[in-house]
């Protein structure tokens, strides 16, 4: 009794499972058609409107404005205050450095610099003193001609009496003339020594600028050792250890802008003839999308790609700082007015490729369709679909011989 029940139980079981699996092959393949529930697969609309290529890259952000700070004479980095991204003034002091070599210039320069002043004032009181000489000798020279001149004046008369000899009258008259000669030399005389004194300060003048000159160089020297940001923005580099010893010309620091900033973006070589200057880009800075403005394209390839510099506006966010990562989706040529979708799963540009074309009984047939060009994640149509007919996007890897598609709700 018990083995009958066990094994009409076990025939039942047996009916089921084949009832089951006769019932399940019809519902997924059935007369070449598949069936499939509608939540499992993607569902693209043919859309019609101005397509225009999106070129996809990568990269970072970098400042337009940078300084680079190098050493102005060799010198031992004697403090650091500040580490890569802090943010400075221009008047930030990164690091100091030390060379007592340059405290020993500027004092001699001081130094220097005092004795060719020093010298200076000597020379004006010597020249005041030789002028002060000549003008006393010209006064008495003056006066010794004025007196001779009256003397010949009140001879002239005695002569002509014959009071005094005509030998006497003539020799006080060359005598007179003599001084009045000398006289005059001796003005030109003063004259030539003035402008000798002249130019004698004008050459003390030359030694103390040149003096001068030095001092400033020992002292600007001197400050540098202070090295400060020198503009406003981020420190992007500092590429020197406390101790270490530097050169002149040795990098020191790299400070770059907050503001503006420029994404500096790696395309394919394949993709850049679609790009010009002056093309609007859309900048994923993962603190938000910014949009951007293409302002330089790269002329060389590098390993494949090129680099396209895209200027982003000002005023950003402050937590988007250069040497910061970031995609960018760049506009390039447009296609005019044609019809696109949603790119389906393993297609590519310029592809001929069947896909399911639904009904509006959410039936899917086979149909050839030839796509254009790829713009992020659309396709461009170029025939085989109409505007608001709906494909299936979903690659569902079926058989060949599966022309048909019903979509279960």
């Amino acid at each position: 009794m018990l083995k009958t029940k066990s094994s009409i139980i076990y025939s039942c079981l047996i009916v089921v499972s084949i009832a089951l699996l006769v019932s399940g092959w019809h519902i997924g393949f059935s007369g070449g058609v598949h069936y499939l529930q509608a939540d499992t697969v993607k569902i693209g609309i043919v859309q019609s409107g101005e397509f225009t290529q999106k070129v996809k890259g990568y990269g970072v952000l970098q400042s337009q404005n940078q300084r680079l700070i190098t050493a102005n004479s060799t010198a031992v980095v004697d403090e650091i205050k500040l580490r890569p991204g802090a943010v400075v003034q221009s008047d930030t002091i990164l690091l100091t450095l030390k060379n007592p070599t340059l405290e020993t210039e500027l004092q001699q320069a001081k130094a220097k610099l005092h004795n060719s002043q020093t010298n200076k004032r000597k020379l004006a009181l010597e020249q005041q003193r030789e002028i002060l000489d000549q003008e006393s000798k010209l006064a008495e020279l003056k006066a010794e001609a004025e007196l001779a001149a009256l003397m010949v004046n009140a001879q002239a008369s005695l002569g002509v009496s014959g009071i005094i000899s005509g030998v006497e009258v003539r020799k006080n008259e060359l005598h007179a003339k003599q001084l009045q000669e000398r006289y005059g030399l001796e003005q030109k005389k003063l004259q030539k020594l003035q402008q000798v004194h002249t130019e004698q300060l004008l050459l003390q003048d030359e030694a103390i600028a040149q003096v001068q000159v030095e001092l400033n160089t020992a002292l600007y020297q001197l400050e540098q050792l202070e090295v400060q940001a020198g503009i406003a923005g981020v420190l992007q580099r500092l590429p020197v250890s406390l101790g270490q010893s530097v050169k002149i010309g040795d990098e020191l620091a790299l400070v770059g802008s907050l503001s503006p900033l420029i994404a500096e973006i790696k395309v394919p070589q394949m993709q850049v003839s679609l790009l010009q200057p002056g093309a609007k880009a859309e900048i994923d800075t993962r603190h938000g999308i910014v949009a951007g403005q293409v302002i330089r394209i790269d002329p060389v390839v590098a390993d494949g790609a090129v680099q396209v510099d895209i200027l982003l506006p000002e005023n950003l966010n402050t937590a988007i700082r250069p040497m910061q990562m970031v995609d960018a989706s760049i506009s390039g040529q447009s296609r005019g007015q044609t019809n696109f979708v949603d790119k389906p799963d393993r297609v590519n540009a310029d592809a001929v490729v069947e896909v399911f074309k639904l009904d509006s009984t959410l039936q899917a047939s086979k149909v050839k369709v030839q796509f254009g060009k790829v713009s992020g994640n659309r396709i461009e149509v170029v025939s085989g679909l109409q505007s608001g007919e709906q494909i299936v996007l979903t690659d569902l890897a079926l058989e060949p011989s599966i022309q048909r598609l019903q979509l279960l709700q």
